[in-house]
């Protein structure tokens, strides 16, 4: 009898042990899944700082990249004022010189550069102040009534591309656009196309940096074709330039972006122009299937109340 009480005193306290044991492991247990669940929160903690860092490193290099454009901005508009000013000093003094007598060709040549240099810092302060007025979203009125053929005339020989030595231009304009008439702002559509055509000019040249050592043995090619898409008019503007990578087709729409440091400028052309087009309810955008230079594609609204339909898909 005393044998069988020992045993079950042994069983009970084994009992208790093993109770005690699957309490523990039990609590063990808990633990664990404390720790996981507090593992997988410290890893989302990680991983959003990770991508809080990463956000950070690209304003860090889009604030780097901004400053450093606006500093070559103002260096290429020093330069580019500072050029027609010194221009116009050295005239100035050439016809205020006491007793300093010029025959009449030389008067004529003094009074057109002049002029031109005058016309020059007018233009570059127009451009600076366009760009101040780039980023405003406010619709610009629509009051006109504009033939699209007319635009496309005013801006062609605002731009002066028509008589570019280094290039042969075209202007093909589709049957459903030859009577086409929009509803715009006349003013700021020539403008607009004006840009883009510019643009067209400049890049087909031979850069400045290089122009003497550069010739180009045949003339480059440029078009403007207009058609008619739905409710949109297309001004479609083509060159066999130096042209513009894929990659770089939202970037060169961005504030004193120069793809080409050979080449002058101020880098805000294309971002005004498509500031507005977008004002005037459509669009300009680069056809990156286009790879014999750069063909970029404007849309302006017919009417007043059209709606531009976004990104255009050329085929």
């Amino acid at each position: 009898m005393a044998r069988e009480s020992d045993l079950q005193e042994q069983l009970a306290k084994l009992q208790e042990e093993y109770d005690q044991l699957e309490r523990d492991f039990d609590n063990m247990s808990e633990g664990y899944q404390d720790s996981l669940l507090l593992y997988d929160k410290l890893e989302e903690s990680y991983r959003e700082l990770e991508e809080t860092n990463r956000k950070l490193d690209i304003a860090r290099m889009k604030a780097e990249e901004s400053s450093r454009m606006k500093s070559n901005f103002i260096q290429q508009i020093s330069h580019e004022i500072r050029t027609p000013l010194n221009i116009l000093s050295g005239f100035t003094q050439v016809v205020t010189t006491p007793g300093m007598e010029l025959d009449d060709e030389t008067k004529d040549d003094i009074s057109r550069q002049i002029l031109e240099n005058t016309d020059r810092i007018t233009r570059l302060v127009n451009k600076m102040l366009e760009l101040s007025d780039a980023g405003c979203k406010t619709v610009i009125e629509r009051n006109d009534q504009a033939a699209a053929i007319e635009i496309a005339a005013e801006a062609v020989e605002a731009s002066g591309i028509s008589a570019a030595p280094h290039l042969d231009f075209y202007m093909n304009i589709s049957p459903e656009a030859e009577a086409v008439v929009l509803t715009t702002n006349r003013q700021s559509a020539v403008r607009a196309l004006t840009l883009v055509l510019g643009n067209a000019l400049k890049f087909t040249k031979p850069a400045e940096a290089h122009a003497h050592h550069d010739i180009p043995k045949e003339k480059k090619q440029a078009s403007l074709l207009i058609d008619v898409n739905d409710q949109m008019v297309r001004f479609v503007v083509e060159d066999t330039g130096i042209g513009v990578p894929a990659e770089e087709a939202e970037h060169i729409f961005e504030e004193f972006v120069q793809l080409d440091n050979y080449y002058d400028g101020t880098g805000i052309g294309l971002t005004v122009a498509r500031s507005l087009a977008r004002r005037l309810g459509g669009d300009i955008v680069l056809d990156t299937s286009y790879t014999t230079g750069a063909r970029f594609v404007i849309t302006l609204p017919r009417l007043k109340n059209s709606l531009t339909k976004g990104r255009i898909e050329m085929k």
